[in-house]
């Protein structure tokens, strides 16, 4: 199963209101998620990109220091 179907949903909402203004890169970052099935398959821009929108839609990260584990909570793991 793709990590895309596993995504926080306020994450999702935000990526997919990207779409008309970034639309190539809302893509890639949407192929990439389509085809991860572990978060180390996701680039580090991805990432970095699935975090900040995090972060812009109030997600209250259970460890403010770790990437790594902010995007666990990310996936809801």
């Amino acid at each position: 199963m793709s990590l895309l179907k596993e995504l926080d949903p306020r994450v999702r909402e935000l990526l997919n209101a990207d779409k008309e203004q970034y639309p190539h890169s809302t893509q890639h970052m949407i192929d990439n998620l389509q085809s991860a099935y572990v978060i180390g398959d996701l680039t580090v821009t991805t990432a970095s990109n699935l975090i900040d929108y995090a972060e812009k839609a109030k997600v209250v990260f259970n460890n403010q220091n770790s990437f790594v584990l902010k995007l666990y909570q990310i996936f809801g793991k």
